[in-house]
């Protein structure tokens, strides 16, 4: 047995649980996959403030680079040096480039906890698809535990980052961790 499986196996009873809250198993299956969604969503977010907290200094050092070529591009373009603003503006390309990479880096930072949730579903519910009330066109009658656990995690994705973008204390949080990767 894989040392991953015997974690999951180890955080089963914690993670089936929300699925039988409910009599209907079609309800407590719907709300054990929001509920593990909710998981995956507060240690992803957990975790990419961790990692852009561990990362300022470089982030910092990006985002310096792309404001100082930014700032020279705009001198060079004002004094009308064509070739000074495009050898500039190449490297803040550069620069720009990085932390684009930089960003993508640390969106999947913030989705890793995905796929031990859907190795979990997988060792639950791969041979139980959830049995639908109607009929979906491509789909049928049943949905596979991955399907609807994307589905439902998007939508909670969304519901969460609409919900949090209201809460004082997160937005101060967030607001503070990007102020310190401001400051120089």
């Amino acid at each position: 047995m894989t040392t991953i499986t015997s974690a999951l196996l180890f955080l089963d009873p914690w993670l089936i649980a929300p699925f039988r809250w409910l009599p209907s198993a079609t309800a407590g299956y719907l709300l054990g996959i929001v509920l593990l969604a909710i998981y995956c969503i507060l240690l992803g977010d957990l975790s990419a403030s961790l990692v852009t907290l561990i990362n300022k200094k470089y982030i910092r050092k990006i985002q310096a680079k792309m404001d100082h070529n930014h700032e020279l591009s705009e001198s060079a373009l004002k004094v009308g040096d064509k070739e000074s603003f495009k050898a500039i503006n190449k490297q803040g390309l550069d620069a720009f480039g990085h932390s684009f990479s930089l960003g993508a880096a640390i969106f999947c930072v913030s989705i890793w906890p995905m796929p031990f949730a859907l190795a979990w579903l997988s060792l639950r519910f791969v041979d139980a698809p959830l049995e639908l009330p109607f009929h979906m066109p491509f789909l049928g009658n049943t949905v596979e535990y991955f399907p609807s656990f994307l589905l439902l995690y998007i939508a909670t994705r969304m519901v969460y980052s609409a919900i949090m973008s209201r809460v004082t204390w997160y937005k101060t949080t967030k607001a503070r961790l990007v102020g310190q990767l401001q400051q120089s």
